[in-house]
C-alpha cells in the first residue's frame, strides 16, 4: 500500500455552467462523486459523509488490480482508540495495489480530494472513520458504475457513447414529446406509452437485445413512447424497484454506454424514452448508506428510508435532485417517472427534483406516481413570477424549521406535469372484471377527472404484485367464479390457486389441442389446475371470448380519454404470458441451500417462487403463442389498438377535447361520454354490460339536433368479434338511435354535419 498526500485546491470541473442566478448552479451538480478531469488525466473525488466523522479517505486501485477486498469484508482497521488523534498512519490496508488519499473536510459534512492519480474504469472506494472509531468501507453514493453491489466503485467515463439521433436531442424531430407548461396537457397529449421492463421484453433481458422489441413497437406505431423499469444497478435481473446505486446502471443489463446506445435507437425510431427513478427508498440488498454519512432516517417495508427532513438532510436532498439531473442529461431521456412519490416522506424533496429538473433541463416532463387521490397540489400548473432561485430558498428554509422544530408542512404545489391516475385505473378495472356490477356513478367522476394524468387499466403491479396475470386471466377468474371452484386453507390461499387456475385456462384454451380435447381430457385438465369443479369447452369458449371483449373494452376506454395515456409491455397484442414480480439477493442461494424456509415463505405470500431463475422465463414476452381457434388473436388486438392510435393521430379532438357530458344508463350498465374541440365532436358509448342492444336505444342526453356516424365498433370482425357494426349509416341522431351494441364491447360516432 502507498500512502500520498493531496493537492487541496480542488481542480476546476470541465463542465458547462449555467446562469448564475439559479441558486446551485450546475458545476455543484456535477462536482459530487468521482470526476475524471480530461485535460489533467487526473480525478477529483467528493462525498457528503458525516460532519462529525474523524476523518474520511478515499482508497484508489487499478482496473488491472488482483484481489481487491469486498465491501462487505473488514479489510480496515483503526490502530488508535477513542479519544487519540487519527492519522492516515493508523489506517492499515490488506488489499494490494491500492493508494489511500486523505479526505479535506469542507464543512458540512462534504469531504473531497481533488488532483488523484484515478482513471476511467479505476476502482475506488471511501473509508469512513466516524466519532466513535468505528471504520467503514463504503461504495460511492455518487457511483456512475457499479459493477458489484457490494464491491468497489468505478470511476465513470462520460465518453463512453457518443450520440447519433443529434436532430432529436436538438428539439428538430418533431415526434418528439417536450413539456410545454402553458398548454393545458403541458405538451402531452400525444403521450402513448408501452412501459417495457428490460429483463422481460426479450428472451437475452440485455439493452442490446431490447432493440428488437423497440423495433416491433416502433412498426406499430400505436405507442409514441417507452417507459424503462427503473434499470438503478441491483444484485440481479429484476423489476428495478431495489436499486441500491441510484446513478449506476446495471451491469447485468448491459451497462451505462449500451443503455445509451438504445435510447439513441428508440430516438432513431420515433420513440420518446422515460426513465423509471426510484426516490422513495432504497432496496434491501447492498445498502450502504447509513454508514457512509445521514443519508436515511431508518428502514421501512421495503428498505432504507431516506433523511430528506431530518437533520444534516440539505445534501440528501441534493443527492436525489442530482440522480435525477444524472438521467436527463447523461441518458439524454425525454421524461422521467417517479416511483410512488407519496412514500418519499417530503414533498419539499419532490418540488426540488422538478424545480431543478425545471431550471437545467426545461424540456423533460415529469410524471408522479403518488396515489393520494389525485391531490391536485401534485399536478397543478401554476402561473408564477417567483424565480427558481426563490424556491430553493423557500424549500431549504422549510425543511430547516421541520428538521430544528418538528414542523409539519407541505409546499403548496409540487409541479409535476402529470401522474399516474390510480383513482381512474381502480374504477375502469373493476367496471371490467366485476361483471354486472353497477359502478357508472364512480366511473363517470373518474372520467371526467383524467384528462390530464396518465391514464391505464394495467400496469406492472396490478399485474405483478399479486399474481402475476393479466388481464384476461383475470376475467375468466371472475367470469368463471373460480374462487368458489378451487380448495384452500385461507381467502388467501384460494384466490392465488384461483388466479393461476385461470393463468393455465388461458394458455389451454389458445392451445392447438383445446378445440380436440373430450371432456375426459379436459376434466383431468382442470383437476390438475386445482378445480374442484368441472367447466365445460363451451363454457371456456365463450368465458375467453368474453375476456377478450373486455380488454378490448378496456383498451377503448383509455385511448378515447383525451391527455396522456399507458398499456403495459403486450398489452397492445393481448400478450397471454405472465409477469411475475421476480429478484434474488446476494446471498439467497446459500440462504435456501441451508433451509427451505425462505422459498416456502415467499411461495405461500405469492403464489409462486420469485427467484428470477423461475419467474423470470414465465414473463418473457411472446412466452405464449395463441393457436387454434384463437390464432389470430394478436393480430386482431393489434388491429383495433392501431386504429385508435391512428385516431389520435387525425383527430386532435381525442388528444385535447373537452368534456361536452357524460351519460349514464344504469339499468343496462352503458357509460358514454361526449367530447368536443371547436366543431369537431364524438360521442364514445361503452357497454360494461352483458346485454346485447340491438334496438331504439336512448340515453339521457343524447345531443339534438345532429347526425352521426360510426367509425370504429370493438365487435368488428376485423378485431374479433361477432360483426355487429353500425358502419355506413348516416341516420343516426337523438330521434334514431337504433344502434347494434354489443355485449362489453364500445363504439365511437363522429358528428357529421
Amino acid at each position: 500500500m502507498r500512502v500520498q498526500g493531496i493537492n487541496s485546491e480542488l481542480t476546476t470541473n470541465n463542465y458547462r455552467q449555467k446562469k448564475p442566478a439559479f441558486k446551485r448552479n450546475w458545476s455543484e451538480h456535477v462536482s459530487w462523486g468521482a470526476n475524471y478531469i480530461k485535460e489533467t488525466g487526473k480525478t477529483n473525488f467528493k462525498l457528503f459523509s458525516f460532519p462529525d466523522a474523524k476523518a474520511v479517505f478515499v482508497e484508489v486501485a487499478s482496473r488491472a488490480a488482483a484481489e481487491l477486498g469486498n465491501i462487505k469484508e473488514r479489510v480496515v482497521q483503526v490502530l488508535a482508540t477513542a479519544g487519540i488523534g487519527l492519522t492516515i498512519e493508523n489506517i492499515v490496508s490488506k488489499d494490494k495495489d491500492s493508494t489511500v488519499y486523505p479526505m479535506e473536510h469542507k464543512g458540512d459534512g462534504v469531504f473531497e480530494a481533488a488532483g488523484i492519480q484515478a482513471e476511467p474504469e479505476d476502482r475506488y472506494r471511501y473509508i469512513v472513520v466516524d466519532k466513535n472509531n468505528n471504520v467503514n468501507l463504503v461504495k460511492d453514493p455518487y457511483a456512475k458504475r457499479q459493477e458489484n453491489i457490494h464491491g468497489w466503485s468505478s470511476v465513470y467515463n462520460t465518453d463512453n457513447y457518443e450520440w447519433q439521433n443529434t436532430d432529436w436531442l436538438e428539439g428538430k424531430d418533431t415526434r418528439r414529446i417536450v413539456r410545454k407548461p402553458d398548454e393545458r396537457f403541458r405538451g402531452l397529449d400525444g403521450l402513448v406509452i408501452d412501459e417495457i421492463n428490460i429483463p422481460t421484453i426479450t428472451k437475452e433481458g440485455t439493452f442490446d437485445a431490447a432493440k428488437s422489441r423497440v423495433d416491433v413497437i416502433a412498426d406499430r406505431g400505436i405507442a409514441t413512447a417507452i417507459e424503462i423499469l427503473p434499470v438503478e444497478n441491483t444484485y440481479s435481473m429484476q423489476w428495478g424497484y431495489d436499486g441500491v446505486d441510484k446513478f449506476a446502471v446495471s451491469e447485468k443489463l448491459g451497462g451505462a454506454a449500451k443503455l445509451k446506445e438504445l435510447i439513441d435507437y428508440a430516438h432513431g425510431k420515433g420513440l420518446n424514452v422515460i426513465m423509471d427513478m426510484v426516490p422513495n427508498h432504497m432496496g434491501p440488498d447492498g445498502d450502504y448508506l447509513a454508514q457512509t454519512g445521514p443519508y436515511e432516517k431508518g428502514s421501512g417495508e421495503f428498505g432504507g428510508e431516506f433523511n430528506y427532513e431530518g437533520k444534516d438532510n440539505r445534501y440528501v436532498r441534493d443527492w436525489m435532485a442530482n440522480a435525477a439531473l444524472w438521467w436527463a442529461n447523461e441518458f439524454k431521456v425525454d421524461g422521467i417517472r417517479f416511483d410512488m412519490t407519496k412514500l418519499c416522506g417530503s414533498d419539499y424533496l419532490l418540488k426540488q427534483i422538478v424545480t431543478e429538473l425545471n431550471e437545467h433541463n426545461p424540456q423533460i416532463f415529469t410524471i408522479a406516481e403518488d396515489g393520494r387521490e389525485n391531490k391536485e397540489s401534485v399536478t397543478r400548473y401554476e402561473d408564477s413570477t417567483v424565480s427558481h432561485v426563490d424556491d430553493l430558498d423557500f424549500i431549504d428554509t422549510q425543511v430547516r424549521f421541520i428538521s430544528e422544530r418538528g414542523w409539519h408542512s407541505t409546499p403548496g404545489n409540487i409541479g409535476f406535469d402529470t401522474e399516474w391516475d390510480f383513482r381512474f385505473m381502480t374504477t375502469v378495472k373493476n367496471a371490467i372484471i366485476a361483471s354486472g356490477e353497477n359502478l357508472l356513478d364512480d366511473l363517470d367522476n373518474k372520467i371526467k377527472d383524467s384528462h390530464h394524468r396518465v391514464k391505464y387499466v394495467m400496469s406492472h403491479d396490478e399485474i405483478g404484485n399479486w399474481d402475476g396475470t393479466r388481464l384476461i386471466p383475470k376475467v375468466l377468474v371472475r367470469h368463471l367464479d373460480l374462487f368458489m371452484k378451487t380448495n384452500g386453507g385461507s381467502d388467501a390461499e384460494k384466490g392465488q390457486k384461483a388466479a393461476h387456475a385461470g393463468q393455465k385456462l388461458a394458455e389451454l384454451i389458445v392451445s392447438d389441442k383445446f378445440a380436440t380435447m373430450s371432456d375426459a381430457d379436459l376434466s383431468k385438465a382442470e383437476k390438475d389446475m386445482g378445480l374442484n369443479t368441472f367447466i365445460s369447452k363451451d363454457a371456456l369458449t365463450d368465458a375467453f371470448k368474453t375476456a377478450i371483449a373486455k380488454h378490448k373494452l378496456a383498451t377503448g376506454t383509455v385511448m378515447t380519454i383525451p391527455g396522456p395515456k399507458m398499456y403495459f409491455q403486450g398489452d397492445d397484442e393481448a400478450d397471454l404470458s405472465y409477469f411475475k414480480f421476480f429478484r434474488e439477493f446476494s446471498d439467497e442461494k446459500r440462504q435456501r441451500a441451508q433451509s427451505d424456509d425462505l422459498r416456502n415463505t415467499i411461495v405461500a405470500k405469492k403464489g409462486y417462487d420469485t427467484l428470477e431463475e423461475f419467474a423470470r422465463p414465465d414473463s418473457i414476452i411472446g412466452r405464449v403463442q395463441p393457436k387454434g381457434m384463437f390464432e389470430a388473436l394478436p393480430e386482431q388486438i393489434i388491429a383495433l389498438t392501431a386504429d385508435l392510435r391512428d385516431m389520435l393521430k387525425h383527430l386532435p379532438v381525442l388528444k385535447r377535447g373537452e368534456f361536452a357530458g357524460t351519460y349514464k344508463d344504469n339499468n343496462h350498465n352503458v357509460h358514454i361520454h361526449h367530447l368536443r374541440l371547436g366543431k369537431e365532436e364524438l360521442l364514445i358509448i361503452k357497454n360494461f354490460g352483458q346485454g346485447f342492444h340491438d334496438k331504439n336505444y336512448s340515453f339521457y342526453g343524447f345531443p339534438q339536433g345532429s347526425q352521426w356516424e360510426e367509425i370504429i365498433n370493438s365487435d368488428a370482425l376485423k378485431y374479433g368479434g361477432s360483426g355487429y357494426s353500425n358502419a355506413g349509416r348516416q341516420d343516426i341522431n337523438n330521434m334514431n338511435q337504433n344502434l347494434s351494441l354489443a355485449p362489453n364491447s364500445f363504439l365511437i360516432l363522429r358528428k357529421i354535419n
